[in-house]
């Protein structure tokens, strides 16, 4: 059973301060987890709510032993709520009725932990609405009772909100020991994965589970379509968004990976440096792509992603994001576009 900070890699630092509070009963009412996607935010969540009701009290917290500890890290603790996108909705969102739950919820004795935990996942999901919402019980909440948000998007949270809470920045995880935690597992490749998943253990794994294959033909895939111009835009984005918005939801997800570490790169080469390339099997194409976009077409392109990846979690039209996405691609590279 898991237990303490130290496998929470590259976080300890940060948050070995917090579990010492729980351990003395100074937990703040409300957390703001923030980093990167993927680095540990929800597992130090639930980890945190453990440490805060854990009955062992031993030299490491959580102890991942008692009853309690058990039960949630299964997730079958009534004491650990975790709250995400509302199932009625078919927009990812949290709803105001989740939030109005919620403050029932708190308004009820908890049910036999020392401590009770609210974990809101993702807090960026959270409509203005259902934010308003909590407001009072996020800032106030009964004694023995508190909230950790977690998300990788803590500017698009309401300003009351981040107001109310302690905010906590998870970081990437440094390359080198991302490579040796992924070797520890046995996973082919673990430099290239590592590189690829830029500083994301969760990423990683996910990358090592589906096999780079898959990554390399997504890519080979773009570069097609790219290199075909509008014309081959159009059912290119029609074929992605196919099915239903969570399947094609990740298709695109992955697609704004595999530009944005193209982007990324050629960066890195129009700013002179070489080393720590994502596609440094494409050299030739890394150097096209900076010698088009450097320095300007970078920072435009750059920002076109992240809007992207912004307008996903909105219920946008997933063909035409893709189309003006790819179209602005074109645009920018010109005839880089068709290098091999």
């Amino acid at each position: 059973m898991l237990s303490g900070v130290d496998d929470l890699l590259g976080q300890g630092p940060v948050l070995r301060p917090i579990f010492e509070a729980a351990r003395s009963d100074r937990l703040h009412h409300c957390y703001l987890f923030e980093g990167p996607p993927s680095v540990g935010k929800h597992t130090a969540a639930v980890r945190l709510a453990m440490a805060a009701a854990c009955t062992e009290r031993s030299a490491v917290l959580p102890c991942g032993q008692c009853p309690t500890c058990i039960q949630m890290s299964k997730g079958l603790h009534p004491d650990l709520i975790e709250v995400g996108p509302d199932p009625k909705k078919k927009t990812p969102l949290i709803s105001r009725a989740q939030s109005r739950e919620v403050v029932r919820q708190v308004g009820l004795r908890s049910y036999n932990a020392r401590w009770r935990t609210f974990v809101i996942d993702p807090a960026d999901l959270l409509r203005p609405e259902a934010a308003n919402a909590l407001l009072k019980t996020l800032e106030e909440p009964p004694s023995g009772t508190g909230f950790v948000l977690v998300t990788a998007r803590a500017s698009s949270l309401l300003p009351t909100i981040l107001s109310r809470a302690q905010r906590v920045r998870f970081r990437p995880v440094p390359h080198a020991d991302l490579v040796t935690w992924l070797e520890g597992r046995g996973v082919d490749q673990a430099e290239r994965v590592a590189r690829l998943a830029q500083g994301s253990p969760g990423r990683a794994l996910a990358l090592a589970k589906d096999g780079l294959a898959s990554v390399d033909e997504l890519r080979a895939q773009v570069l097609d379509v790219l290199a075909g111009g509008v014309v081959g835009i159009v059912p290119y984005a029609e074929k992605l968004v196919r099915g239903d918005r969570a399947r094609w939801h990740k298709r695109v997800q992955a697609l704004l990976d595999v530009l944005e570490g193209l982007v990324r790169d050629a960066a890195l080469v129009g700013a002179g440096q070489t080393g720590g390339l994502l596609n440094a099997d494409r050299e030739s194409l890394v150097q096209a792509w900076a010698d088009a976009l450097w320095p300007r077409g970078v920072q435009a392109l750059q920002q076109a992603i992240a809007d992207a990846r912004d307008q996903l979690h909105l219920n946008v039209n997933g063909r035409l994001l893709i189309e003006t996405l790819l179209s602005r691609f074109a645009a920018a590279l010109g005839r880089a576009r068709r290098v091999a």
